[in-house]
C-alpha cells in the first residue's frame, strides 16, 4: 500500500489546526495531547521536531520504533514514514513543522544548513534530554508559536534564527550522546568528529582533505567516505563551509580590512581569498560586507 506523502497544511488537517497565516504552510507549532492527536503512519514532504514534554507514547520513524517519554526530543526528516500511537493518559507533545526551502531563504549558507538538517538514518533520532536542554527546547518552541500567532514585525525571521538554534542543539546532543554512548560506537562516527573537531581547530591553516587525514593517520578516501556516510556532505565542503562562516563573521563584525581577513583566513593574497569567497557565495567579500 502506498503510504500517503504530506505537506504542513495536510498535516494541520489530521491535527484539526486552522493555519491564523499564509505562513503555516511553511513553518508552524502544533501542540497535542492524548486526547486531540494520534498519527498513523504517514510520509512527510517536510522536517518535523517532536518533543514530548509530558506522559509517553509509542513513535517509528522510518523503519526505528521506539518509546518516547517526556523530554525526549525526536527529529523526523523529510520523506520519511512517521507514527505516533499507543500515547498514555497524560501525554503532551509539541511538533514543529518546517520545510526545508523556509530556513533556506535565509542567511545562512546552503551547504551549512543540508549539514544541519542531515538526520543518520543509521540511528533513531531520539535523545534523552536533560532539564535545562528540554527548557531550553521548549522554549524557543513557544517561543516559535507565539511569533507566528502574533504576526507581529520581523516574526518570520525571528523565527527562522529560532529554528536554526534548535537545529544546532539537536546536532550537538545528537554528537555528545553517540560519542558518551556506552554501546560500540561506529568507526566511521569517531572519525567525523575528530574530523570536526580538528577543523574548528585549524580551518585557518588547512584547507584540503589530504591535510587533515594525514593529521588523521588515515586516507584521504577513507576521510572522505566517512563523512559523506554520516553527513550527507563531502568533506572539502565543510571545510570549506568553516573557512566561510569565519569570513562572514569578519566581514560583518570586524573592521579588519579585506587583505588583512585574507591573512587571519590562511591565505597568501587577498585576491585568492576574494576567489574563493566568490567561488562559494557568487559574490566578492567587498560586494558580501556593503550589501544591505
Amino acid at each position: 500500500m502506498k503510504v500517503k506523502s504530506l505537506e504542513i497544511k495536510d498535516f494541520l488537517k489530521i491535527a484539526a489546526v486552522k493555519p491564523r497565516a499564509a505562513t503555516q504552510t511553511d513553518f508552524c507549532v502544533i501542540d497535542a495531547d492524548s486526547k486531540n492527536f494520534s498519527l498513523n503512519a504517514e510520509n512527510l514532504n517536510f522536517h518535523a521536531i517532536f518533543l514530548c514534554t509530558n506522559g509517553n507514547c509509542t513513535t517509528t520513524v522510518g523503519p526505528h520504533r521506539f518509546l518516547t517519554d517526556s523530554k525526549c526530543l525526536t527529529a523526523v526528516p523529510p520523506h520519511t514514514t512517521f507514527s505516533i500511537s499507543d500515547t498514555s493518559e497524560d501525554f503532551k507533545a509539541c511538533l514543529l513543522l518546517f520545510k526545508s526551502d523556509f530556513l533556506k531563504k535565509g542567511f545562512v549558507k546552503t551547504d551549512i544548513m543540508e549539514e544541519l538538517l542531515y538526520i543518520s538514518p543509521e540511528y533513531a533520532p531520539v535523545f534523552n534530554l536533560n532539564t535545562a536542554d528540554f527548557n531550553d527546547s521548549l522554549y524557543k518552541i513557544k517561543k516559535i508559536k507565539e511569533e507566528n500567532e502574533k504576526q507581529t514585525p520581523f516574526c518570520t525571521e525571528v523565527s527562522r534564527l529560532y529554528i536554526l538554534q534548535i537545529l544546532y542543539d539537536y546536532n550537538r546532543v545528537c554528537e555528545l550522546c553517540l560519542i558518551n554512548s556506552e554501546k560500540l560506537i561506529n568507526r566511521q562516527y569517531q572519525v567525523l568528529y575528530q574530523f570536526r573537531k580538528l577543523t574548528e581547530q585549524h580551518f585557518s591553516t588547512m584547507k584540503t582533505v589530504k591535510e587533515y587525514a594525514d593529521l588523521m593517520n588515515l586516507s584521504a578516501k577513507y576521510l572522505s567516505e566517512c563523512v559523506k556516510n554520516h553527513t550527507g556532505a563531502a568533506a572539502l565542503s565543510l571545510i570549506q563551509n568553516r573557512i566561510i562562516l569565519e569570513a562572514e563573521q569578519l566581514l560583518n563584525y570586524s573592521t579588519l580590512s579585506i587583505k588583512s581577513i585574507s591573512y587571519q583566513l590562511g591565505f597568501s593574497s587577498a585576491a585568492s581569498f576574494s576567489r574563493f569567497f566568490k567561488g562559494l557565495k557568487g559574490m566578492s567579500p567587498v560586494e558580501f560586507r556593503t550589501k544591505p
